[in-house]
């Protein structure tokens, strides 16, 4: 929870009114400078589920480490807190893991516009099916039918703490994390229901770009990749994660280009563009020696304002 006091209530009134009722809820403030806190507060003071913890900021990752240090369930949730879900959320979500035993289970969402005015289904969505992990996998790694998000899952809490996985401090935590996680798991069950509300406003991670963000973006493509091929399956998943590394590298010429015109500064673009073509090659490489442990990419964008400076 961050500078979302226009949302937090909505957010946390969702949750209390699911149909599945034995929940808790961990809501983290980290550190945000509004009254979010205050409004936090209310629910803790009202509805014994609800337990506010209050501390230094330490971006989305941390917060997200934080709370699972704490949880007590079986199974986790993350809910982003300018988001809001329906109230059969984890009820849904709970019956599909329960009753298929799957470790994760997924459900499609839509994008809110206009303080719920506008809803609009995500355009591709995956089918209601149980899945093998292979085939979940890929589908995730490629990030098209299947997304990366933390959020519209509910995960079988074991697969953080008996495989040590949790969300490095960075932009596009969850690409880095989904992954492994989802590496873990035998059975994926997904519902066809639109159940989270994704909330789209103007200060968003892909609304406002910039080279730190474009390296994270990177990054986290190296570290699903690393990990995977650590444990001997990058030829299993070699094509999804090319294809990954594809998109991203697409969607880093327009960030760049938007990011050079934005700060009117274009001294460092035609590096930068060098530096893209660079980190898709490494990316895909066949000579990538994996370890164990969190890679860092060889090069780095360059921030215009900020002359030969990452």
């Amino acid at each position: 929870m961050y500078n979302v006091e226009k949302y937090i209530r909505r957010c946390l009134l969702s949750i209390q009114k699911q149909t599945f009722t034995d929940f808790e809820v961990l809501v983290i403030n980290d550190e945000s400078p509004d009254n979010s806190d205050k409004i936090a507060e209310e629910f803790q003071n009202n509805d014994k589920r609800f337990t506010l913890y209050n501390k230094k900021n330490g971006g989305l990752g941390d917060a997200r480490n934080y709370g699972l240090e704490r949880a007590k369930g079986e199974y986790i949730v993350f809910i982003d807190s300018d988001d809001y879900i329906s109230k059969k959320y984890l009820e849904v979500l709970y019956n599909e893991c329960t009753q298929n035993n799957a470790e994760i289970s997924y459900c499609r969402f839509q994008y809110s516009y206009f303080n719920k005015r506008i809803h609009i289904p995500m355009p591709i969505a995956p089918k209601k099916a149980v899945m093998s992990r292979d085939k979940a996998l890929d589908m995730l790694i490629r990030d098209v039918i299947m997304h990366n998000y933390a959020w519209n899952k509910m995960y079988l809490r074991s697969l953080f703490t008996e495989n040590d996985i949790s969300y490095p401090s960075m932009f596009f935590e969850d690409i880095a994390t989904s992954g492994r996680l989802m590496f873990h798991s035998e059975k994926v069950a997904v519902s066809n229901k639109y159940l989270y509300y994704y909330v789209k406003r103007g200060g968003s991670i892909m609304a406002t770009m910039n080279a730190r963000k474009i390296n994270d973006l990177d990054l986290s493509i190296l570290i699903i990749r690393n990990y995977i091929q650590y444990h001997g399956q990058y030829e299993q998943y070699k094509k999804a994660l090319t294809a990954l590394a594809k998109k991203i590298y697409i969607a880093n010429i327009y960030s760049v280009l938007r990011m050079h015109i934005l700060n009117n500064d274009f001294g460092n673009m035609k590096r930068n563009f060098q530096i893209n073509n660079e980190l898709y090659h490494y990316l895909t490489s066949e000579d990538y020696e994996a370890f164990d442990g969190m890679p860092e990419l060889p090069t780095k964008f360059i921030q215009p304002g900020r002359r030969n400076r990452p």
